[in-house]
């Protein structure tokens, strides 16, 4: 039996396992075409099961439907072959089928069980990581990398981008001082490691470090961006720290540049960014223009497919800020039918949570200040559980700020900006704590 990369039995000919290391290569750097190379392999082999699972997952983790013809047609070609597979091969299969029916923790369980048995397994480690981030599993983001780092040697070709998953998770949970170390060793071995760049843009963005984030960002430019999957995701953090300036020019003219002019490739990723730079760039008293009507056609594309609250969240704040009343309605009824009818681990977060937040922002997006705070509110130690970064979420605490603000409740605002301001001392927290507290 043909071995991979790292050193793990592959069914298949050599160049199946060539192209399944290329494609871990590009999955991990966050370049190329994984699925790609993947599918192109699948056509010439026909005994390449992992290759068939391993695309169904990647489908499934870039935000398609689990009964969409593509995901399907993965899974039923992996089944098919599945008598040559081995027990890793076959456990990847049942990770893929569990995460397409929306088991999505259940997914997340075996693939850390083939990591227990196999901790070099490169596209395990990966699905896991990016489903914890899709849970908001902080602590799970980070401990399912260490619990396998003494198992990967240094010389390896991935081992940066291992610690670059680590030193997010290490953000994640908390850990800023080891979150930067890593993620700076990590870019130590290769500037182009967009996730390891990710990972210390959110230590300095949680540390309120804006000056030296501006500056780190913008000097790696020219390496990060060939991260191309990810190029738009860190040119948002960038973002994040000219708005806590008040440099909101330059975010309209980045949005212009780099953003809007991707939107028809339809990344669901670079949707997400671009429905949070514009909500984020109005509360910060920006006026984005028509922006937001572009933006919102292309997710209603998607929005019928429920696969993420998270996504379904960012379909709201782009329809409803568009004045597009019918692209609401639609939208509403689409999430109604979802909660009556769905089933899995996002349809029990959207119906717990998620429902409330949507409805939050499109009640600001309305004006309807008050039912903003209503909604969120009795939920807001909650929204870890629709998933994203401690920087995504964030949004909805900048909502809930200027909902209480701009519906009169003051001592709300304060006591908010006052909890904002001991963990984000920025200039610009300061300044609206002493504005609100003087309208007392």
């Amino acid at each position: 039996m043909q071995r991979d990369r790292q050193g793990l039995a592959v069914t298949g000919d050599a160049a199946s396992i060539e192209a399944l290391d290329a494609a871990v290569a590009d999955y991990y750097a966050w370049r190329g075409d994984p699925v790609g190379r993947l599918q192109a392999a699948t056509t010439t082999d026909g005994r390449f099961p992992l290759g068939h699972s391993a695309v169904a997952s990647l489908l499934l983790l870039s935000g398609f439907p689990g009964h969409h013809p593509a995901v399907q047609s993965a899974l039923l070609a992996a089944e098919a072959i599945d008598p040559a597979a081995d027990a890793r091969e076959r456990r990847h299969l049942a990770a893929a089928k569990a995460f397409a029916r929306g088991a999505i923790v259940g997914a997340t369980e075996i693939w850390e069980d083939i990591l227990l048995d196999h901790p070099r397994d490169a596209l395990a480690l990966r699905f896991a990581h990016d489903s914890y981030f899709y849970l908001g599993h902080s602590l799970s983001i980070r401990d399912s990398v260490a619990r396998v780092l003494p198992a990967w040697d240094r010389q390896d070709a991935h081992y940066g981008h291992v610690l670059g998953q680590y030193a997010f998770g290490l953000e994640e949970a908390g850990e800023l001082l080891r979150a930067e170390a890593v993620g700076r060793e990590a870019i130590a071995r290769d500037e182009e490691d967009g996730w390891a760049v990710h990972a210390v843009a959110h230590v300095l963005e949680t540390a309120s470090r804006q000056a030296e984030g501006i500056a780190f960002l913008k000097a790696s430019r020219p390496a990060w961006s060939r991260a191309h999957a990810l190029s738009i995701h860190n040119g948002w953090h960038l973002a994040l720290y000219l708005i806590e300036e008040g440099r909101t020019d330059e975010v309209l003219a980045d949005y212009d540049r780099h953003v809007a002019p991707r939107l028809a490739d339809d990344s669901l990723l670079d949707l997400v960014d671009a429905s949070a730079l514009l909500w984020r760039l109005e509360l910060a008293g920006a006026d984005v223009g028509p922006r937001w009507t572009p933006l919102a056609a292309q997710w209603l594309r998607h929005v019928d497919e429920h696969v993420l609250v998270f996504n379904d969240l960012h379909i709201a704040l782009a329809v409803g800020r568009s004045g597009d009343t019918e692209a609401v309605e639609r939208h509403l009824a689409s999430l109604d039918r979802y909660e009556r009818e769905g089933q899995g681990d996002n349809r029990e977060i959207t119906v717990d949570v998620g429902r409330r937040l949507i409805d939050a922002v499109l009640a600001f997006a309305g004006g309807d200040y008050a039912r903003t705070i209503d909604l969120i509110l009795p939920v807001r130690y909650k929204i870890i559980r629709i998933g994203g970064s401690h920087a995504q979420r964030d949004l909805l605490t900048q909502t809930l700020i200027a909902a209480a603000d701009r519906a009169g409740r003051h001592n709300l605002a304060r006591a908010l900006l006052a909890e904002r301001l001991a963990i984000r001392p920025t200039a610009r927290t300061r300044d609206h704590y002493v504005r609100v507290a003087a309208s007392r």
